[in-house]
């Protein structure tokens, strides 16, 4: 039995699969899709309460808060 070309590397695979899924819904439209990832990074970034972040995150001048 031949061996693939390329080991299947199972969470590769699990994102290619989501990326495909992501692509057949916005109908190959990648912008539509890069806009709903960043829509959703925004929503969860807003989502996390500044207590859990305090000092881990850069104040607007730079410096923490």
């Amino acid at each position: 039995m031949a061996e693939a070309a390329h080991p299947i590397d199972p969470a590769q695979s699990a994102l290619d699969q989501r990326v495909d899924s992501l692509m057949s819904a916005h109908q190959g439209d990648a912008r539509a899709v890069i806009e709903t990832l960043l829509l959703a990074i925004d929503a969860r970034a807003a989502r996390i309460s500044f207590g859990f972040v305090r000092g881990r995150l850069p104040g607007p001048d730079g410096g923490e808060i």
